[in-house]
């Protein structure tokens, strides 16, 4: 995550080629520095062969940074950068010859812009390998597939120039280059990049395999379902890429602070050179010599780089850490929102619960438990209804089957069928009223030969670890809440069940986007929303944060979430807020440090008559390098 309003003095010395020369010039320039402070001296040669010598030593290593400081200034970008700070600090110690021969600093001077230009060198260096190890975290990209062709032969192909259709080979240890279905072998594939779940999951014929995923063992042919831009990969690398471009409060700060920061200190640098030798004695030159070197002091240990970059740096690796664990955040910027969350409301159809229907009771009359559901299932075989395939899955229907006779449905009410003889329906509603029950949940009643024989009780299955979630949520400081378009009933039975504090049932779309208004008025807090179909889409848009689960399988909430759980586990939720916490104390804790060692420096620079311009270097240039390290070590951090 680069910083428009901190770019580096040698940014164009990117690449091997250009690190050679830099370091040559860096070489060349301690070299000459060091001839000219041991033997072409002012003890040995005139003063102005010294100045030569030095002056050459200096324009080596930083005319790059002089003529970046120039046009910062011209063209009114950000002039109060390190590039013209660090021109002036050295400038200026080259001036101080001015005051006599004994207040020869050119060396200084020289020394100054070789350790400025290798502590960026090594800090760029740093910065850069964060990146890669960041990006390299979440890039899943495969760099070739194999293609089958239609002859048998194989052939290696960039993953960009595969098409629907292609059948790719993938062997063990191999990334699956696109998104398919697997049509011949079978193995084991390591989902855990995408989702966050460590075991491998078996795939065989017919089973859908995604791009980025990696295949722990055995060989499976793969027919290709989408072009590589609409891949998993694709979508996951883009969207992360976006995040890079959103900063957050904190970062927007650093970015105010940058530009504010560094004048100051230049005006205070400038009281510094000025102020003390007209108080202690305008005529000494020793005075002037001592509060101007103190005064170039502070301009060089005020270059906010330790701040400006590692702060970014760490937002940056929090995007990784949390791509590590199978969540996309779309934006540094929600990692305040996390933090300044209050209520997080959930959808509860393929959220809180499975999105499957079961059976949870089954209540004849006269007949007995087997015959009661032989007759439910002849009755609900040849239905593709939810509710229908609910109540015979996992049962063995062959047999069943071929004693069905005069199927037929009953609009709006259920089905009808002729089995062994018998008139079977299976309804919504009993024949007699008092045979209706009042247990939660969807029935199903059964009638036979027009008597009522009994009903089954289907609720949607509540995921197994619900409960937990919400707990750890309330325990964390959020409100839960629940908003659904079921009926209250069964919206308040699952609230029941999981523990969530606020229930809202039979909402249409448009209602659960004006309850979430409601709460963001209050401004008691932010609000998330977490849903997973598309009637959740105005509410994910319409809330401070929009969360969506099953980011595998849904372009709709991809598109629209602030935050896409690469699976349906909700811990994953509580998992980002304590990434976002994390995250924020990293990025204040480099803020902090910094400040307090920067203020340190100056105040020593100011106590200690002679404090060297070289340390003042090591203490901006070292400083940054430490806090930049510390934001990638962020990434390796664990969450409990």
């Amino acid at each position: 995550m680069h910083d428009h309003e901190h770019e580096h003095s040698h940014e164009h010395e990117h690449g091997e080629h250009g690190t050679y020369i830099l370091i040559i010039r860096a070489v060349v320039a301690l070299a000459l520095s060091l001839v000219g402070l041991f033997w072409l001296n002012e003890e040995n040669f005139s003063w102005w062969v010294n100045l030569i010598v030095m002056g050459t030593a200096w324009a080596i290593v930083s005319y790059d940074v002089v003529l970046k400081a120039i046009k910062n200034v011209f063209s009114g970008h950000n002039p109060f950068d390190e590039c013209l700070l660090m021109s002036v600090a050295s400038i200026g110690a080259f001036c101080l010859r001015f005051f006599g021969p004994e207040h020869n600093e050119f060396f200084e001077a020289a020394m100054v812009m070789i350790l400025y230009q290798l502590g960026e060198f090594f800090q760029d260096l740093a910065a850069d390998k964060s990146r890669d190890a960041i990006t390299n975290a979440i890039d899943l990209r495969s760099e070739v597939a194999t293609l089958v062709n239609a002859d048998g032969s194989l052939s290696s192909v960039e993953p960009e120039h595969l098409s629907i259709g292609d059948v790719i080979l993938v062997k063990v240890g191999e990334k699956c280059p696109a998104d398919g279905v697997v049509i011949e072998g079978e193995g084991s594939m390591d989902e855990s990049s995408l989702t966050g779940e460590f075991l491998p999951i078996e795939k065989r014929a017919d089973s859908e395999v995604l791009s980025g995923t990696i295949l722990k063992s055995g060989s499976i042919k793969v027919r290709v379902e989408k072009e590589y831009k609409d891949s998993t990969v694709a979508k996951l690398l883009e969207l992360v890429e976006h995040s890079a471009s959103k900063k957050s409060e904190i970062d927007r700060f650093i970015t105010s602070f940058a530009k504010w920061y560094t004048p100051i200190v230049m005006v205070m640098a400038l009281v510094v050179a000025i102020l003390p030798p007209l108080i202690l004695g305008a005529g000494e030159s020793s005075n002037w010599s001592r509060w101007v070197m103190t005064a170039m002091d502070f301009l060089v240990i005020s270059c906010p780089c330790a701040v400006v970059i590692s702060v970014p740096l760490a937002f940056f690796a929090g995007l990784g850490l949390a791509s590590k664990h199978g969540i996309i955040i779309k934006g540094a910027q929600y990692f305040d929102k996390l933090n300044h969350l209050k209520y997080i409301a959930f959808d509860k159809t393929g959220t809180l619960t499975k999105g499957q229907f079961t059976i949870e009771k089954v209540s004849p009359i006269s007949l007995n438990k087997d015959t009661f559901m032989e007759y439910l299932l002849a009755a609900e075989c040849r239905s593709n209804h939810p509710i229908a395939k609910a109540i015979t899955d996992g049962s063995d229907m062959v047999e069943i089957q071929q004693n069905v006779s005069n199927y037929g449905e009953i609009a709006g009410q259920g089905v009808k069928v002729t089995y062994k003889g018998h008139e079977i329906m299976a309804v919504r509603a009993p024949l007699l009223a008092h045979n209706a029950s009042t247990d939660v949940g969807t029935h199903i009643y059964l009638i036979v030969d027009n008597k009522d024989e009994g009903f089954v009780v289907l609720n949607d299955t509540i995921k197994e670890d619900a409960s937990n979630i919400i707990s750890s949520l309330k325990n964390m400081g959020y409100t839960t809440m629940l908003l659904s378009g079921d009926k209250k009933s069964h919206v308040e039975a699952v609230a029941s069940t999981v523990g969530v504090s606020e229930t809202y049932g039979e909402l249409l779309p448009e209602g659960k986007l004006n309850l979430l208004n409601e709460k963001m008025e209050k401004r008691e807090g932010l609000v998330a929303f977490v849903g997973d179909g598309i009637n959740d889409a105005p509410s994910i848009v319409g809330a401070d944060i929009g969360i969506g689960m099953g980011g595998l399988g849904s372009d709709v909430v991809v598109a629209n979430a602030d935050i896409v759980l690469m699976d349906d586990d909700l811990n994953k939720i509580v998992t980002a807020a304590k990434i976002a916490k994390k995250t924020r104390r990293r990025a204040i804790f480099n803020i902090v440090v910094a400040l307090t060692i920067k203020v340190g420096v100056m105040l020593a620079a100011l106590l200690w008559s002679g404090f060297p311009l070289y340390l003042a270097t090591l203490a901006d240039t070292g400083l940054s390098l430490i806090l930049v390290l510390n934001s990638l070590l962020l990434l390796r951090s664990k969450i409990k």
